[in-house]
């Protein structure tokens, strides 16, 4: 198993290029290997491709904004390509069943075709959950939904193993479930 270092918790100290250089230099520092691009300030691909390859490390997950997500998942792809990640998640969906721009039936929509183009670009989109995937509808958890309305080459898991207990589920139980949809955690 290889360890690495999310970001996000970090995005204070990545509010510029200057800073973020500095971040991944000191993550790289304490001994990772991996990193997971989230929270940060914008940033040149190609910039980003030297910055890793100065620190000896690897993006293996970032999490997109939505919006740029839904613009051009072509060139998402194609930016993740020049600093060699594989896998384009998406950090956060309301998930908001009364309203039909948030609801699961708008994700599906909005979403199957950003996998898809993912995809065709050679990249693996990936859903980070938090504790309302584990509402239930029609006797299932969204979770279980996503898992069954994607097929696993569109749609991967960035399990969070704390948000799982904060929903009522068993960490363990959901990784074997998603065996094989979850690259990274």
């Amino acid at each position: 198993m290889e360890i690495g270092a999310q970001l996000y918790t970090v995005r204070d100290h990545c509010k510029t290029p200057a800073d973020f250089a500095e971040t991944l230099k000191e993550i790289a520092d304490i001994g990772y290997k991996n990193v997971q691009v989230s929270g940060t300030c914008e940033f040149d691909p190609a910039w980003l491709a030297t910055e890793l390859k100065k620190n000896d490390l690897r993006c293996v997950l970032t999490h997109t904004a939505p919006a740029k997500l839904q613009s051009d998942a072509a060139a998402v792809a194609q930016e993740h390509t020049v600093y060699g990640c594989d896998c384009v998640g998406l950090g956060y969906y309301p998930f908001k069943a009364d309203d039909p721009a948030l609801n699961y039936e708008s994700f599906v929509r909005t979403y199957r075709p950003v996998a898809e183009t993912l995809r065709a670009h050679g990249k693996y989109f990936m859903h980070h959950n938090h504790a309302y995937e584990f509402q239930k509808r029609d006797g299932k958890t969204i979770l279980e939904r996503l898992a069954e309305d994607f097929s696993p080459e569109l749609l991967g898991f960035t399990l969070d193993t704390y948000w799982i207990q904060v929903g009522g589920g068993d960490p363990a139980e959901w990784l074997e479930r998603l065996s094989g949809r979850v690259p990274c955690i």
